[in-house]
């Protein structure tokens, strides 16, 4: 993974949620454990912040945010989910899978790189459709 922003911002809730995601699944499901350790990663270069104090532009988890290809200029929606919760046909991108790992914690606005077969793919965050947090949904 790859991103162009400097700073990710994490609320103090998901932080706790994710370390101990990451935990469980080094341990219970081996096959994660790159992953996870990728999310720890992130996890230890982010700003942290309450959860009732976090900008409505950032990408937390259960938002569900805009993107588009900078090449193609296709756009696409999904939501950021945990793993236990994740379903590409419903829209719902994990965490752990590069592209939900290169988003959290980014802005709109947020140009973001992932490294795919192919190639490096840049995305651009082109919004925040739904934030739990700024919808009041502390408990999600």
């Amino acid at each position: 993974m790859i991103t162009e922003q400097s700073e990710i911002v994490v609320t103090d809730t998901d932080l706790g949620r994710l370390r101990d995601t990451a935990r469980a699944l080094r341990t219970t499901h081996p096959s994660y454990r790159q992953s996870a350790g990728n999310l720890e990663v992130e996890l230890g270069r982010a700003r942290v912040v309450p959860q009732g104090e976090i900008s409505p532009d950032v990408v937390t988890m259960n938002s569900t945010i805009r993107i588009r290809d900078q090449r193609s200029r296709e756009s696409e929606e999904f939501t950021l989910v945990y793993p236990a919760e994740a379903d590409a046909l419903e829209g719902r991108i994990s965490v752990l899978a590069p592209l939900g790992l290169a988003v959290l914690g980014a802005r709109a606005g947020d140009q973001v790189k992932w490294q795919v077969p192919a190639g490096v793919r840049t995305f651009k965050i082109e919004a925040i459709v739904y934030q739990p947090e700024a919808a009041g949904d502390l408990h999600l």
